[in-house]
């Protein structure tokens, strides 16, 4: 689920896939200098015959080609400095606001916001208490 043991400190990135029903598919911890686009196929890659809902940051033509390559739609952004502008369902892309209020309630919890953890796998551990607790799973 990490890219590496240690990506420590309060720039880290949690990049989730999530379903409409909030069940995570899958999910890296990448270090804050990292972009977003760098992590994209991989974290698309069991995601096959789907909408999927993403922002600019993951907004690359070699993307796009992957996702229609696994039956699934694109449905992203394309970035301002885009000389072509890209035509995606604004209606779908709504539905993203759930990824949103997921990491949203994630970040309730401040040991999460802050990443007192120095490890990943600990820092994982947190994240799944997290979701245990927010979504009432048990």
């Amino acid at each position: 689920m990490s890219r590496g043991r240690n990506r420590a400190g309060i720039t880290t990135k949690l990049h989730l896939a999530i379903t409409a029903e909030n069940h995570v598919v899958e999910g890296l911890l990448t270090g804050g200098n990292v972009a977003d686009i760098t992590v994209a196929d991989d974290l698309t890659a069991d995601v096959v015959g789907c909408h999927v809902a993403e922002d600019m940051g993951y907004d690359s033509d070699e993307h796009r080609r992957a996702l229609e390559a696994n039956n699934n739609v694109p449905v992203i952004p394309g970035r301002k400095n885009r000389k072509i502008e890209i035509v995606y369902d604004k209606t779908i892309y709504k539905l993203r606001r759930r990824i949103e209020i997921f990491f949203g309630k994630l970040k309730e919890n401040r040991r999460l916001a802050v990443r007192y953890e120095k490890l990943d796998t600990t820092f994982l551990g947190f994240i799944a208490f997290a979701v245990i607790k927010a979504f009432n799973l048990c």
